[in-house]
């Protein structure tokens, strides 16, 4: 009967080393949302790619995102904040473009094996 004990108690210990957690990350993307002749026309691109990535369902921000991680909670993915830059480009000498991109702070939930 000892031994039966032994065997459970180290059983149960020994099972907590298999146990899953959550964890959650937040992470900062940089996307091109496009290329305008005017700055204006730049940061309204932006800002339009912008609240269409707010409205991306958790499956297509997986995708637009490029989160690709084990454990992934697909449906956890929210974006958090976003903002607007323009860079001013040259493609061809004497030629000036407007190049919008839009920093996004996203957060998800992924689980796995606890590994403390």
């Amino acid at each position: 009967m000892k031994k039966l004990a032994l065997l459970f108690i180290a059983l149960v210990f020994s099972s907590s080393t298999f146990a899953f957690s959550w964890d959650s990350k937040e992470e900062t993307r940089n996307l091109t949302a496009g290329i305008s002749d005017s700055k204006e026309g730049a940061y309204n691109l932006g800002h339009n790619f912008a609240s269409n990535i707010q409205k991306e369902s958790p499956n297509k921000l997986k995708r637009t995102l490029g989160i690709y991680e084990y454990g992934l909670e697909t449906n956890s993915i929210k974006v958090e904040s976003s903002h607007v830059a323009v860079d001013e480009i040259s493609t061809a000498k004497g030629q000036i473009k407007y190049r919008a991109m839009v920093n996004i702070n996203y957060s998800y939930d992924v689980s796995g094996p606890n590994s403390h």
